[in-house]
């Protein structure tokens, strides 16, 4: 097409469905085809997930990676810990994500510092699954984290799906989950903006209401 313009073609979708998106994906007979799934908190990128896995598709999610890394007795959680003290931990010495989480979004040096002491390790494990399966000779596969793009995740993926929703339907849903809605917002706030998140991506995936609005970006 001239101009480097690209042609969006647009479908509607369950939410709870996934099999018809994934079975548009492309793959080739002996290529692992690797879609990276994002978007920004209670976009519905948990609902994805949990829908594609149902359908029997092997998808790497980062925040599991991460309570693997940062789990107790780990080297990553010592130096959580020596970095940021013990109160980061439940009295059973393991890590209170979501109390370290309430404190880092609203600390954004303390976001940097978790950051680097948690992406690398994380990094390294999901490029591991990532050959592995490759290896095997899996036909899709997908990697899920909200921060695909600042871990640099970006080149172990052939296509970008980005979820999205409107703000408020995030914010109710993150409120429902037993968020306070002004730590949402900060974390909204720390996160990519929808539009830049949008023109990074294959395929958007609308999960507002009922239903879902995939638009795929084709060349």
């Amino acid at each position: 097409m001239t101009g480097g313009m690209k042609r969006l073609q647009q479908t509607t979708l369950p939410v709870a469905s996934s099999q018809g998106l994934w079975k548009q994906v492309k793959v080739g007979e002996k290529v692992t085809k690797v879609i990276g799934i994002t978007g920004g908190v209670g976009a519905g990128k948990t609902t994805l997930l949990k829908s594609l896995r149902k359908s029997g598709v092997l998808v790497v999610a980062a925040d599991e990676v991460g309570r693997q890394v940062t789990r107790k007795g780990s080297p990553v959680l010592r130096a959580l810990t020596s970095t940021f003290g013990k109160t980061i931990l439940t009295p059973k010495g393991e890590l209170d994500r979501k109390k370290v989480g309430y404190w880092v979004f609203q600390n954004p040096k303390a976001l940097q510092r978790l950051n680097r002491l948690t992406h690398p390790q994380m990094c390294c494990i999901i490029n591991a699954v990532v050959k592995e399966r490759k290896r095997r000779g899996a036909k899709v596969l997908g990697v899920e984290a909200a921060v695909l793009f600042e871990m640099g995740l970006r080149r172990f993926v052939d296509e970008v799906w980005v979820v999205t929703a409107s703000s408020r339907e995030r914010l109710k849903r993150m409120e429902r989950a037993g968020w306070k809605r002004e730590i949402v917002w900060r974390r909204m706030l720390r996160q990519l903006p929808d539009e830049m998140f949008r023109r990074r991506a294959h395929r958007v995936i609308v999960t507002d209401g009922r239903r879902q609005k995939a638009v795929a970006r084709l060349d």
